[in-house]
């Protein structure tokens, strides 16, 4: 429960009184309104007052003191004349639009004062004179009563005051006359002065609402008014109205503007003749239905120049709802509409080579395949490759690159016409579409044409360069064919031009979805191999050509498939590199090879062959490493085999990867040496223990006098540089004998033995050759 403080209580009776609501900060405002509202009756208030004060002097001038008389009518005077000058002095001046409470007080006390003079008349006469002149005092007093509560009903404090006051007077004047109908009266006075004081508040409360409601109303409008003028003076919109045909009537200076026709007048242009016909059908209808509308686009012919508008407008009716014209507001979009367009092109196009990109090549096959499907024409979807594109970025940076890609797309731009559509589907891919051709002869041929510009020799920035284009075409067949289905067959495709030796176009057939499929399979497969104990590690003897014993074994891993059984590493170490699985299968040979070379004698070594993914690895020195520490195998004992080809491609890597090898103690073999570059600097460079010499050099189908001189030279490096050499592929014991007589230290192939299961290793090392080097053993192979 809240109580109300008396200070409070008569602080809120105060502001009620003397003019309202003093915390508002209209209130100012309301006060000068009201003392406006009463200054106006001033010079008619006050002749009123001369006039009455004639009659009273008339009235009472037989029974009156006379210079009782004299003073009254002197001070009435003085008022009169007083409050006209004062009336006079502020019509002067400019009239003021607020007043404090003061203001309102003062009013307040000057209507008491006019009241209290005019009070004396009943109080000091009354009773003397005759009933005639009573009749005509309390006529006065009656009509000063309501003519002065209704002159001053705009203050309140003001009017209250005066009523009471000279209802007071005449009251006190009737009871002192001592009739028996003066009590009557009395009440009848009292009742009548309530009547003006209550219609005083209501008058009053009604000016004060009606004056706020104005004010606000006018500020309103001025506040519109001005967001109208910023509006026409400052922003890209305009306003207009129209007659029913939509002609304009009326409107702002910046609709001229925006038409070229800056302060003219628009006033007879139809708005319908500036739009271009593919826009303006929605208008008309509109239009046609006197239907309002919201940002409707339109393009309009300004001049010559093209611009995009956006309409809002809604139609006017008079009383009896006939359509009178429209009014809107307009707006010039023109660079929105552009740079949405552009984007639009951006999200398109390839920004580099200006051909469609992925997505729109896929629309526009989209929209070809069905257009074909229609008109029952031929369609063709084909994928370019550029052959050796990323030895161009490689080598000769980024820049380069872009510009060829650039070069090669204004190439192919060349070539597209009517049927033929060329795109950008990602890095150095093109897409190809070509429909209503005769023969696929005539695609070939196309694809021949692009093969032959491609691979010309271009010079991009100051740089010779000769690159070639692989292509992958797939024909559409039937109502089956897919968009996604013709991409994926041009891939494989692609894939098989590639693997063709690039430089040529190979056309989809049903075979290749199948391998690809399998392939598919197989690697879905592999990647259950692992855990599911698919793998096993095979091991090759490598032997001592001169004592004839066995140094160590090449660890070779075999996938024993369920349903395909044994597969080599040829048919599945690909797989593992493109599905990243290489990486864990790699780390499994390791420890498994360490773990299983601990039963063998500890002269014997394990070599384990090092893939090209693993060799980018990160990784591969902690797999090394925890292979080691997990089997307790000495490092030396372990033999990392790695390409020549690999090691020069990765010749960076191949610096560290040494190093770290050497910080184990790890020694590292270069298996195939000869196929390679063959750059002999870096033999000197890196830490090397072993060539192992390809099995082309040593049982190939090559010259034997090309062969032998290879071989020599072969082992005459590794003689000079204190390297072991290992010759592969020896079949047979004239193979063995050859190598022996060449200089080779260690021999390795079918006539020592396959690829031995790990439970096999040990029997075929207490039986090998009876410790002849020449005799093979016969033992099961993996």
């Amino acid at each position: 429960m809240t109580t109300t403080n008396p200070i409070s209580r008569w602080r809120t009776f105060a502001g009620e009184w003397y003019g309202g609501d003093v915390v508002s900060p209209e209130a100012g405002r309301v006060r000068a309104a009201q003392i406006h509202a009463v200054a106006r009756y001033s010079p008619l208030t006050m002749t009123a007052n001369l006039i009455n004060a004639a009659v009273v002097v008339a009235v009472v001038r037989q029974t009156a003191n006379p210079w009782v008389l004299a003073c009254w009518g002197i001070i009435v005077l003085t008022m009169v004349v007083a409050t006209t000058r004062a009336w006079f002095l502020q019509r002067a001046r400019k009239p003021r639009k607020t007043a404090s409470v003061r203001a309102i007080r003062r009013a307040t006390h000057h209507a008491a004062v006019l009241a209290s003079i005019w009070a004396l008349v009943p109080i000091l006469w009354f009773r003397d004179i005759g009933l005639e002149g009573q009749l005509v005092i309390a006529c006065l007093v009656t009509g000063m009563i309501c003519a002065g509560g209704f002159a001053l009903s705009t203050i309140p404090s003001a009017a209250y005051a005066y009523v009471t006051i000279l209802a007071l007077g005449a009251a006190y004047g009737l009871g002192e006359t001592g009739n028996g109908y003066m009590l009557a009266l009395t009440v009848l006075l009292s009742v009548y002065a309530a009547i003006v004081v209550r219609s005083v508040a209501g008058s009053a409360q009604l000016f004060r609402d009606q004056f706020l409601a104005e004010a606000r109303l006018k500020e309103r409008g001025e506040i519109i008014e001005l967001l109208l003028n910023e509006f026409e003076q400052n922003s890209s919109d305009w306003l207009f109205e129209t007659d029913t045909t939509f002609t304009v009537t009326s409107h702002s200076p910046r609709f001229a503007e925006v038409c070229g026709r800056s302060g003219e007048s628009l006033a007879g242009v139809q708005l319908q003749g500036l739009a271009e016909p593919q826009g303006r059908a929605a208008l008309d209808d509109k239009l046609a239905r006197c239907e309002p509308f919201r940002d409707l686009d339109l393009r309009v012919n300004c001049h010559g120049t093209p611009r995009w508008w956006t309409l809002t407008a809604k139609p006017l009716y008079d009383e009896d709802s006939k359509l009178l014209g429209w009014r809107g507001v307009g707006s010039d979009v023109t660079e929105a509409r552009q740079a949405s367009e552009k984007v639009a092109w951006m999200a398109r196009t390839d920004m580099l080579t200006g051909l469609p990109n992925r997505t729109r090549f896929r629309e526009l096959a989209a929209m070809r395949l069905e257009i074909a499907r229609r008109n029952g024409s031929s369609f063709a979807l084909g994928c370019l490759d550029l052959d050796q594109f990323k030895t161009v970025n490689d080598t000769l940076g980024h820049p380069v690159g872009d510009a060829l890609l650039t070069d090669v797309a204004r190439e192919l731009s060349h070539l597209a016409g009517e049927g033929v559509i060329f795109g950008r589907i990602g890095g150095d891919e093109f897409g190809m579409l070509v429909t209503d051709f005769a023969r696929r002869g005539d695609v070939l041929a196309l694809a021949q044409r692009i093969i032959n510009e491609v691979g010309r020799s271009k010079v991009v920035r100051n740089a010779r360069i000769t690159i070639g284009t692989s292509i992958g075409i797939a024909f559409s067949s039937g109502e089956s064919d897919t968009i996604d289905d013709l991409i994926r067959n041009a891939d494989l495709a692609l894939y098989r031009a590639k693997d063709a030796g690039r430089g040529t176009a190979v056309v989809f057939d049903d075979t290749m979805h199948r391998e690809a499929e399998e392939r598919r399979l197989l690697q879905e497969d592999l990647r259950l191999a692992l855990d599911g104990g698919q793998l096993r590690i095979g091991y090759q003897p490598i032997v001592s050509v001169r004592q004839g014993d066995i140094i160590g074994f090449e660890a070779l891993v075999r996938w024993h498939h369920p349903e395909r059984g044994l597969l080599l590493p040829s048919t599945f170490i690909a797989l593992a590199e493109e599905t990243g699985l290489i990486e864990s299968i790699g780390a499994w040979v390791l420890r498994q090879a360490c773990s299983d070379a601990m039963t063998w004698p500890a002269h014997m070594r394990v070599a384990v062959n090092i893939s090209p993914a693993q060799f980018g690895s990160a990784a591969l020195l902690n797999h090394v490493a925890e292979a080691l520490a997990a089997s307790g195998l000495l490092p030396d004992r372990l033999e990392l085999e790695i390409t020549e080809a690999l090691f020069m491609n990765h010749l960076a890597e191949s610096d560290g990867f040494l190093r770290d090898m050497r910080a184990l103690g790890v020694r590292i073999a270069l298996d195939d040496f000869g196929t390679g570059f063959s750059s002999l600097g870096y033999l000197t460079r890196f830490p090397i223990q072993k060539l192992k010499i390809d099995r082309s050099f040593v049982s190939g189908a090559t010259d034997f006098e090309n062969r032998k001189a290879v071989v020599e030279a072969i082992v005459g490096i590794a003689k000079s540089l204190h390297f072991e050499t290992t010759a592969e592929g020896v079949e047979t014991a004239e193979d063995l004998a050859w190598v022996r007589s060449l200089g080779c230290d260690q021999a390795q192939g079918y006539h020592f033995s396959k690829a031995l299961p790990i439970d096999h290793v040990g029997a075929f090392i207490l039986g090998f050759g009876n410790g002849s080097a020449d005799a093979p053993a016969t033992t099961h192979a993996a």
